[in-house]
C-alpha cells in the first residue's frame, strides 16, 4: 500500500528582506510541479510550502539540506530572522478511514 504524504515547510522572514526573498523563492520554486507556495493572508511574511506526494527518503533529505547543511536554500534562510532555527519541516501522512 502507498501511502499519500506531505511535506510542510513554514517560516516567517524579514520584511526588510521581502523582496530578496520573493526573487530567490521563486527562483527555487520555478518549473516545480510537486510544490504549492503561500503567504498567511492575516499574517503578511509568513510562508508555507507544501510539497505533495513526497516518500519518507525526501522528507528526511530535504530536513538534512535545509536545516543541517549548506545549500542553495540558504539564500532563502538568511531572510529568516534566527535563521534555520526558526525554519520549520514536517511531514503528514494521509489518515486512511477509520470505520467505528
Amino acid at each position: 500500500m502507498v501511502m499519500e504524504r506531505i511535506i510542510f515547510v513554514e517560516y516567517r522572514i524579514d520584511p526588510a528582506k521581502r523582496d530578496i526573498y520573493l526573487k530567490k523563492a521563486a527562483e527555487q520554486l520555478a518549473n516545480r510541479q510537486d510544490v504549492l507556495w503561500y503567504e498567511g493572508t492575516d499574517q503578511p511574511n509568513v510562508f508555507v510550502e507544501q510539497w505533495l506526494n513526497s516518500t519518507v527518503e525526501q522528507y528526511e533529505a530535504m530536513k538534512r539540506m535545509r536545516l543541517e547543511e549548506q545549500s542553495e536554500w540558504d539564500e532563502l534562510t538568511d531572510c529568516i530572522p534566527g535563521g534555520k532555527s526558526k525554519l520549520h519541516i514536517w511531514e503528514f501522512a494521509r489518515v486512511s478511514h477509520v470505520s467505528e
